[in-house]
């Protein structure tokens, strides 16, 4: 329901005399109690011998008294009603309440006369194609209102030039002097503004060539796109096939980056496998080597004690050292050398 219906239905139920108020908020939610009054009282305006449940205080009594209202307009009026938006008591149970509110109020706008015989003579109804009329009047007389009071305002003012203007004879010829120069004054007005009648005149007519033309234009250009609409481009087979090849690529690029990422990320794990491998190698040569020298060390220090207790002198001594020495140093680089290959055979 638009807010224009709702507005034009309240006009009309304060035309008819409807004796509460209605507002167009009324109808946002639902509201039985209102809308069986409304409903009561024009079913009644239009048949007042009309015998109606007035009880709507449960669900029974609400389908009686809407079936019974649907059925007397549907027989007396030709009216069909809608007792399911009735029961809904909101903006479209409106729908259905105007439908009875324009026939009464048609027939009060084609019996003018016997409308006071009606609603009687101190009633103020108002109709609705004087709503605009009486709202332009308002505005009116409180402008004119309040120039009134302006006016007045100045009256003090203006009394004494005002009394000097009567008790003064004023001559003939002056008075024809001011009348034709008001004249000239209104005639040079006259002017002008027939002056810029003409050039509105002129501009109302070119703007409306170029209406015309940009009309035509617009209608020539919406013909030329629909032709455009049916019409398949040129090269469209071409392109569609090189974009299925596009996407074919894509694919293929895709999978293939993947790959090589993949491979990327083996021989990263590989070389750090490797790396990790030279480093433990050598630490343990370096070990190996400290090994050795430790031994060697060790080699050295008992040759010294041997010799002591000989007690030997001279060239014989001598030998036996050198003897000794060599020994002792072929047994530690057999050994080492020994150990080297053992540990290379390992690995």
């Amino acid at each position: 329901m638009s807010y224009r219906e709702l507005r034009n239905f309240t006009e009309m139920m304060r035309a008819l005399g409807y004796h509460r108020p209605v507002s167009v908020e009324n109808f946002r939610n639902p509201n039985f109690e209102l809308v069986a009054d409304i409903l009561r009282w024009l079913v009644k305006r239009y048949e007042p011998m009309a015998d109606i449940n007035a009880e709507v205080g449960n669900m029974q009594d609400r389908v009686v008294f809407l079936k019974q209202c649907a059925q007397l307009m549907q027989s007396k009026g030709r009216i069909k009603l809608n007792t399911k938006r009735l029961y809904q008591a909101d903006g479209y149970a409106v729908k259905e309440l105007i439908k009875i509110a324009n026939v009464l109020y048609d027939a009060i706008k084609s019996n003018p006369d016997d409308e006071d015989d009606i609603f009687g003579t101190d009633n103020f109804s108002l109709k609705l194609n004087d709503l605009k009329d009486i709202r332009d009047l308002a505005t009116e007389i409180t402008q004119h209102g309040a120039a009134l009071a302006e006016l007045l305002g100045r009256e003090e003012a203006n009394r004494e030039a005002r009394q000097r203007a009567i008790s003064r004879n004023a001559e003939v010829g002056d008075i024809e002097k001011v009348i034709k120069q008001q004249i000239l004054a209104a005639r040079d007005t006259m002017a002008n503004k027939e002056k810029m009648m003409e050039e509105l005149l002129a501009d109302e007519k070119s703007l409306k060539k170029k209406i015309e033309k940009k009309s035509v234009e617009l209608d020539r250009n919406e013909k030329r796109f629909r032709s455009l609409q049916t019409v398949r481009p040129a090269f469209m087979d071409e392109y569609e096939k090189l974009e299925d090849q596009l996407q074919d690529l894509f694919r293929d690029y895709l999978e293939r980056y993947r790959n090589l990422d993949y491979i990327d990320n083996l021989l990263d794990q590989h070389n750090k496998e490797e790396q990790e491998k030279i480093d433990e190698n050598e630490r343990r040569m370096k070990k190996m080597q400290k090994k050795i020298k430790e031994e060697e060390m060790r080699g050295g220090e008992g040759e010294g004690e041997g010799e002591g207790e000989e007690g030997g002198e001279g060239e014989g001594e001598g030998e036996g050292e050198g003897e000794g020495e060599g020994e002792g140093e072929g047994e530690g680089e057999g050994e080492g050398e020994g150990k080297g290959e053992g540990d290379g055979e390992a690995e």
